[in-house]
């Protein structure tokens, strides 16, 4: 038993390392912090667009959820992903583009490659509103200023906002798959999720959690360095040659000795 213990432990140490590498080879890495809001708002911030009209912005944790949100003082939704969640309200008190915004700025890791983002969110309209008046976007903006959903995107997603006809009772799903990040690996971006309303006067309330943004890694590439499976062949066939050599020598000493 002790030989074949000593004649396999290596060979699975091998592969298990290979199987590592290849791993490694395509990391994925969540970079969004905090997202489903256990923690409450750290890692966020929120903030209404300097350019909107006369109005009320904020978001708070319900924790737990369903909570209240404070600033209309609207029921919340149901958690998906542990107990909390965010709740934010937009009211205004003039006609014009409104724009109140959640936001993290997020590093994007340099080989990046591609990126899966999503998050479940929900609206209310308050005080007889409906669709056409309010809707919640995201994306990734630039860093340098406050993003409103108008303003230029870095990366769209898509889909990339969402309206009901009527009022929710539960947070919707939403994915977003293969999102070229290539261009701005390296660089650090603004993920927001953006209610956006348009009443002369009127409200509303949306739910966020459970947000991600699972980024793609690719290991830095060299062209003198051989792909993965060929170093994967090379150590399996080196570790088979040993252990034959090893096997041949010690039938050779059991024969001398017998």
């Amino acid at each position: 038993m002790k030989l074949a213990r000593t004649k396999y432990w290596p060979l699975s140490a091998v592969l298990g390392a290979v199987l590592s590498a290849g791993a490694l080879a395509q990391a994925q890495t969540n970079v969004v912090t905090n997202g489903s809001f256990e923690s409450g708002l750290t890692g966020w911030t929120f903030a209404k667009d300097p350019a909107s009209p006369t109005g009320t912005c904020g978001f708070n944790v319900a924790a737990p959820a369903p909570g209240t949100e404070t600033t209309t003082g609207t029921p919340g939704f149901p958690a998906t992903d542990g107990v909390n969640i965010a709740l934010g309200g937009a009211t205004q008190t003039a006609a014009g583009q409104f724009s109140c915004v959640l936001y993290q700025d997020v590093a994007i890791p340099a080989g990046a490659t591609t990126a899966n983002f999503s998050l479940d969110t929900a609206i209310k309209y308050i005080d007889g509103k409906n669709s056409g008046n309010a809707a919640v976007f995201w994306s990734l903006y630039s860093a340098a200023s406050v993003p409103a959903y108008t303003s230029a995107r870095v990366r769209t997603f898509a889909p990339a906002a969402y309206e009901p006809a009527s009022s929710d009772v539960a947070l919707q799903h939403f994915p977003a798959t293969n999102v070229n990040v290539s261009g701005i690996a390296g660089t650090t971006v603004r993920l927001a999720v953006i209610i956006a309303s348009n009443f002369t006067t009127g409200a509303a309330v949306i739910g966020v959690d459970n947000v991600q943004l699972l980024v793609n890694v690719s290991a830095p590439a060299t062209a003198s360095v051989p792909a993965l499976g060929v170093w994967g062949m090379f150590g399996l066939g080196g570790l088979l040659l040993l252990c034959g050599l090893w096997w041949l020598r010690r039938q050779g000493g059991v024969s001398a000795a017998a």
